[in-house]
Parts: structure tokens; C-alpha cells; sequence
């Protein structure tokens, strides 16, 4: 496991599918999406065909499930609605990667393809208000935002698709991926780690190996 700067700046978080394992609220939202614009078909069957066939940013998505272009955005809403009306939990660590890092004075952030009320709904519920620096959502390229905080020193993101990756990297971020979320690992091969658990990102910003 390659070790990241320290300390960075900054880590940078997506949400979903990293720091809540809410891959099953996310097939259930994107069924109750392709309901509402009457795409029923198109659905997914189960939620490791939705993690199979799901890619960002989420309109891309859609399109490649085969929804008409005049309607993605509205499908876009439909999910982002849904998935604010459930409740998630915790990834594995995520408590533990929050915590170290304020207690190292390193903020956190978010920067996230969902619409912003679904992240702040979330850290309401699972009590992390607190323990979040900034809210970033409905980011693309996310690259943007992240070379932002890049841009004052070292930067870890952490993310758990490909497209996440990529713009980790692309942004000059040490990029770690999570191989529990919306991503296979084998879509996770270019970041400078891959994880199954954020305890090892909380251990690494602490000096462990």
C-alpha cells in the first residue's frame, strides 16, 4: 500500500458507494427514476447489475441504459428525489476516517455527482454535520473541484469508480479507491490504493502502515 503525503491538506470524499454502502438504495432509486419517466423496462434487475452497468455522471448513466436523451435530466431528478427520501448507512471505516482526520486538524470534504440535499440529508441522520468541512454535489467534472483544493497543498480523494479515479488522478490527488462500492475492482486498478475498509486510510493519515 503506497503511502499517501502527509499531512495533506485536504481529503476529498465522494459519497455514495464510499462513505455510505448504499448500493442497494441506489438500484432501488434508480428503478423508482426509470418509473417516473415510464422506462420501467430499462431497469436493472438486481443490485449487482446496477453496480455491473452503472457509470458518471449519472445522466451518461441512464443514456447507456437506453433512456431518451429529452428525458435523462428528468430521470436525473427522479433518482436524486428517491435516493434523498432513504436511509443508508455507514461505510465500512467511514466513522473512523472522519474522526482521525479531525483530530489532525485535516478537513473534509465532499465532492459528489449526487445533488447536495441527498449528502446533507445523510450526515444529518448518521450525526456527521460536524465532522464535514464543505459539501460539494451534482459535480461535473469533479476534477474542477478538486484541483481547487489541490491547489493548497496535498490532496488524498477517495472515490469508488473509475470515472472517480480518473478525476482523482487527473486533479494531481493521491487517490484511493474502495473496492464495497458502486465499482468493480478491477475498474479501480489506476488509483495508488485500493481499500476495503476506510480504517486503512484513517490508519495511513496517522503515519501507520
Amino acid at each position: 500500500m503506497i503511502a499517501p503525503p502527509r499531512p495533506p491538506a485536504a481529503v476529498a470524499v465522494d459519497w455514495n458507494g464510499t462513505m455510505v454502502d448504499d448500493a442497494e438504495r441506489a438500484w432501488r432509486a434508480t428503478r423508482t427514476a426509470l418509473a417516473a419517466v415510464q422506462q420501467e423496462a430499462l431497469a436493472p434487475a438486481t443490485a449487482d447489475a446496477f453496480r455491473a452497468a452503472f457509470e458518471l455522471p449519472m445522466d451518461a448513466y441512464f443514456a447507456a441504459l437506453g433512456v431518451p436523451a429529452d428525458v435523462t435530466g428528468r430521470c436525473v431528478d427522479a433518482w436524486n428525489v428517491a435516493m434523498a427520501e432513504s436511509t443508508t448507512t455507514l461505510a465500512p471505516g467511514a466513522l473512523q476516517l472522519l474522526s482521525t482526520a479531525d483530530a489532525l486538524g485535516v478537513p473534509v470534504v465532499v465532492v459528489s455527482g449526487a445533488d447536495e440535499r441527498v449528502v446533507h440529508g445523510d450526515c444529518t441522520a448518521l450525526g456527521l454535520t460536524d465532522l464535514i468541512s464543505e459539501v460539494h454535489g451534482n459535480v461535473h467534472p469533479k476534477r474542477r473541484i478538486l484541483r481547487r483544493y489541490r491547489s493548497n497543498g496535498p490532496l488524498v480523494y477517495v472515490g469508488d469508480t473509475r470515472y472517480d479515479v480518473a478525476e482523482g488522478l487527473t486533479a494531481g490527488a493521491w487517490t484511493v479507491a474502495v473496492d464495497f462500492g458502486y465499482g468493480s475492482r478491477s475498474d479501480l486498478a489506476d488509483a495508488h490504493t485500493i481499500v476495503s475498509d476506510l480504517r486503512d486510510v484513517a490508519r495511513l493519515l496517522s503515519g501507520v502502515p
